[in-house]
């Protein structure tokens, strides 16, 4: 018996690993609610996991994130952003539109332009978003779109958000 195997041998940890196989890339939290496991008892078994070099944690700004080491997903940098919400709204606001300024932006996804400044600089930051500069007026356009349509399409179902499913759903009708 292999260390998955092993490892797996206890419901609990199927229950976390199965979660993380459906949706990479989710934080403590989520996935405490996605399991339904006390605090303490995913903790524990999270830490297990991690040990046994069967998961992996990646920090992304205030959350911690984890992916299956055994599984073929290299998509981290993108998933981190489209598992917050915001950054997930602006990511699909540029699928859409291919090019949008802070004001745009801002009303699309219902925050102050200062806010959607520091959004659009950190997807900047993260190389998901490139910034150009259009006489006076900054405009924003995604670096890999059709890597972020890969991921909405193939993880939708873990995105819980219905502005998803109906990008997936028109996409998928082109």
């Amino acid at each position: 018996m292999d260390e998955l195997e092993d490892a797996l041998l206890l419901e609990v940890r199927k229950k976390i690993y199965n979660s993380l196989k459906r949706s990479p890339g989710l934080h403590f939290r989520e996935l405490q609610r996605r399991t339904k496991l006390a605090t303490g008892s995913l903790q524990y078994h999270l830490d297990y996991l991690l040990k046994r070099h069967l998961l992996k944690q990646e920090k992304d700004l205030k959350f911690t994130r984890f992916y299956l080491v055994r599984d073929s997903f290299e998509n981290h940098k993108e998933m981190n952003v489209l598992r917050q919400e915001s950054l997930r709204k602006i990511v699909l606001l540029l699928l859409e539109k291919k090019r949008a300024n802070n004001s745009q932006v801002s009303r699309w996804i219902g925050v102050s332009p200062s806010t959607a400044s520091w959004h659009l600089s950190k997807l900047v930051e993260k190389g998901i978003v490139e910034k150009t500069k259009k006489g006076r007026k900054t405009v924003y356009t995604l670096i890999e779109p059709e890597k972020a349509k890969e991921i909405l399409v193939k993880y939708k179902r873990s995105f819980l958000d219905e502005m998803v499913d109906n990008f997936v759903e028109v996409w998928q009708q082109i």
